[in-house]
């Protein structure tokens, strides 16, 4: 069952008759998509060999929101086979599997598809939801039952995913969005990003009836907007450990652009209107963690450096007029000191990092100038601090690179002050 999507109704009719022929479920797994045609069928079998293991007397819906695409995405989703039975106790489904596809014909938007499964849930009264991304490839049932069970049984609102990562991966979350986001928002929740999430049908709704989804941040990147919003209103969260995961930001400067733009500007977004909850609030607290907390790797991986540091150097002086606008003349006059620095010598340490920070979302808030040009010259700086980190780390075990960012969390809230204050200054 195919429809389409328009912007203007946002659920149209045809998708509205096929949810209620589908009724009340118990789980929603969601998958938005986009020219995915070769890789969806396997994400599919996936999800439905979850529901064949765990969830085998559960009413369950796949739905797929697709973005416009030309490769018979949405036809790959509809027609892919139920596998073969696999549960291990022998049972045998008491159950309809059914299965939505529906597209909107304006360009991609992870908001958009967002908003459409979170509806969907809502009218479906799902007790329990999650969202798959078709361009994970190494997912397994296993990621599938780690987002869905917590909501289920556990009764937990929001279920963020945690992965074994390579040391040199994930670097934007493990030095920008986990630090900051744990000391302004109170919880040490590692992952505010990710194309995979669970949650419950209570939050769904919730999230699904705020006015936020014309904005243009949330169309965007709506991931840490629900995380925060779970934080500050009251839900419950956790976390869920599901396995390894590659997706490495140093990889490409068009990456770290896209990236960095994407998610802190998300996450600054968040600051500003979620503001009368953080102010006030002083360090962090964990959240409850089904599997360890991290794990770390530590193969070899190329990196090229020197571009990175090349690119730092060129960035940060074609922007110093701009960074003039950003930050305090004491921030400005350390970065240009160390950006004479010998490269082997070059570091970019935690303080002089985290007030950086603090300074630019300071700054974001005061619209100093125009916001996304604002994110794009913190670009920059953060390959400098990458670059800090990578030589500083090159021969670091898991461990100690562990104990380096917890001191970078505990160095974010001991400088949340400075943050408010920049934050309240005329």
């Amino acid at each position: 069952m195919e429809t389409s999507l328009a912007e203007e109704t946002f659920l149209d009719d045809n998708f509205l008759r096929q949810l209620m022929s589908v009724g009340e479920v118990d789980l929603l797994v969601g998958i938005p998509s986009h020219n995915n045609a070769k890789s969806i069928s396997q994400t599919v079998t996936t999800i439905e060999e979850c529901f064949q293991q765990n969830f085998v007397r559960e009413r369950v819906v796949i739905v797929n929101v697709d973005g416009g695409s030309r490769d018979g995405t949405s036809d790959v989703v509809l027609n892919t086979p139920l596998p073969k039975s696999q549960n291990p106790r022998g049972l045998s489904s008491l159950r309809t599997s059914h299965r939505i596809a529906t597209r909107y014909a304006n360009q991609p938007s992870r908001g958009a598809a967002y908003r459409a499964i979170l509806a969907a849930a809502d009218l479906l009264q799902a007790k329990a939801c999650a969202i798959i991304s078709p361009e994970t490839s190494n997912f397994t049932a296993a990621w599938v039952r780690g987002l869905l069970q917590p909501a289920y049984r556990e009764n937990f609102d929001l279920v963020a995913p945690l992965y074994s990562r390579h040391k040199n991966d994930g670097l934007l979350a493990r030095n920008l969005l986990y630090p900051m986001g744990r000391a302004v928002f109170g919880r040490r929740i590692r992952e505010l990003n990710s194309g995979e999430l669970g949650f419950s049908g209570r939050f769904a709704g919730h999230c699904q009836n705020l006015d936020v989804w014309r904005e243009e941040t949330i169309r965007t990147s709506p991931e840490a907007w629900m995380a925060t919003t779970a934080i500050s209103s009251g839900f419950r969260c956790c976390q869920s450990f599901l396995g390894p995961k590659v997706h490495s930001l140093t990889s490409s400067g068009t990456d770290i652009v896209t990236a960095v733009r994407q998610t802190v500007g998300t996450l600054f977004w968040c600051l500003e209107s979620q503001q009368s909850f953080w102010m006030e609030r002083t360090g962090s607290e964990p959240v409850p963690t089904f599997g360890p907390e991290h794990e770390l790797t530590s193969e070899p991986v190329r990196v090229n450096r020197k571009r990175i540091f090349d690119l730092f150097l060129s960035g940060a002086a074609e922007l110093s007029d701009v960074l003039k606008s950003i930050l305090s003349p004491e921030t400005l006059a350390e970065l240009k000191r160390i950006a004479t620095e010998d490269d082997r010598k070059f570091r970019y340490g935690d303080e002089l990092w985290v007030r950086t920070l603090c300074e630019f979302a300071a700054s974001y808030h005061h619209a100093t100038i125009d916001r996304d040009h604002l994110i794009q010259a913190l670009v920059p700086l953060y390959r400098g601090r990458i670059f800090s980190f990578l030589q500083e780390h090159h021969d670091s075990s898991p461990e100690d690179i562990e104990a380096h960012s917890e001191n970078l969390c505990l160095e974010f809230e001991r400088q949340k002050p400075y943050l408010v204050e920049r934050w309240k200054a005329k």
